[in-house]
Parts: structure tokens; C-alpha cells; sequence
């Protein structure tokens, strides 16, 4: 058997694609151990999030992060070129031209806060995700902040609208799930 690598695993003589287990030793287990050793806390005296999933206000990690008083909501808008998706639990976003999605902005400032900010940057870089900066709009304020992209395109179905907290409301699922 030749060792050619494939785009998916090895190809073997027969040309037959072998696939990888990407649950051990494969891209998952390769992009954790990555991330952990290129983890990069973000710096500043401010952080700037999109956040439009479970960390949304009133949702399931807004509450156990106590996000209300932990950090300043400016506002919802719409974030272009990217469209949502659900993972089951919780939702996931993938660059998309055509598709947008709904995120509220929050500002993270000061030690506490940005301790908050740290602690969802580490669960969401660990599950999978990767940092994006985008540019974002509330009302007439115009600001820089970041979003949480999902590391491979799911495929699972596009949420088209954009919103998980209206899709949770429309499968009759609770808020606080």
C-alpha cells in the first residue's frame, strides 16, 4: 500500500480513498492540540463580540456567564456573509456571500469583564470555532469586533433567516436550553 495522501485519508494502490478518523487522530484531535499550543488570548482594554447563539441575551450561556452585568450590550444587528446553522444545542455560523445572521454586540472593558470575555474566547475556540473580525453597525455607530466561525462548513441545514433565538422559538424549544 502507498502512502499518498489523499484529500479525505490515504490512497492506497487501487486508488481507494482510506479515511481518516477525524474523531482521535484525526482533524479534530489535530486542531485541538494545535489550538492549545497557539492559543492567543485576546488583548486590549476592550473587547468587541457578535454573539448569536447560546451566549444571546436570556439564552442558556448568556445566563451562566451572567452576561447582562458582565458586560455592556450595545445593540443587535445583522452581519453579512455568513450563514447560520444548527449544531443540535446550539447553533454554528459559516462564511456564506448570500446569507446574513442576527448577533448582539457586546463590549467587554475592564478586568472582570475581560476575564468573562477570556472565558468564552477559550470555550469557543476549544469547540471548534476560530475568531473573525468583522465590521459591525448599530444604528449609526460603526464598530470593529469579532464573531465565532465555525472551522468546518456543517452539514446540517442553513437556518435562513438568521437567528437562532427565533429558530429556538419556532421549534418550540425552551430559551434556556
Amino acid at each position: 500500500m502507498e502512502n499518498d495522501s489523499g484529500k479525505n485519508g490515504i490512497i492506497n494502490k487501487n486508488g481507494e480513498d482510506k479515511v481518516r478518523d477525524k474523531t482521535l487522530y484525526g482533524h479534530v484531535f489535530h486542531r485541538n492540540v494545535c489550538w492549545q499550543r497557539s492559543y492567543e488570548r485576546p488583548e486590549g482594554e476592550e473587547l468587541i463580540m457578535a454573539l448569536y447563539g447560546s451566549l444571546r441575551n436570556g439564552l442558556y450561556n448568556s445566563r451562566r456567564l451572567d452576561l447582562q452585568n458582565r458586560s455592556e450590550l450595545l445593540g443587535t444587528t445583522q452581519v453579512r456573509g455568513y450563514a447560520l446553522y444548527s449544531l443540535g444545542p446550539y447553533p454554528c455560523v459559516y462564511p456564506s456571500e448570500d446569507s446574513f445572521i442576527i448577533a448582539e454586540v457586546r463590549r467587554f472593558s475592564g478586568k472582570q469583564q475581560l476575564e468573562v470575555a477570556r472565558s468564552i474566547d477559550y470555550m469557543e475556540l476549544f469547540g471548534g470555532y476560530h475568531r473573525e473580525y468583522v465590521d459591525l453597525e448599530i444604528g449609526e455607530q460603526k464598530l470593529r469586533g469579532f464573531i465565532y466561525v465555525y472551522d468546518e462548513k456543517p452539514e446540517s441545514e442553513e437556518i435562513e433567516h438568521g437567528d437562532w433565538a427565533r429558530y429556538l422559538e419556532e421549534k418550540g424549544l425552551q430559551q434556556g436550553q
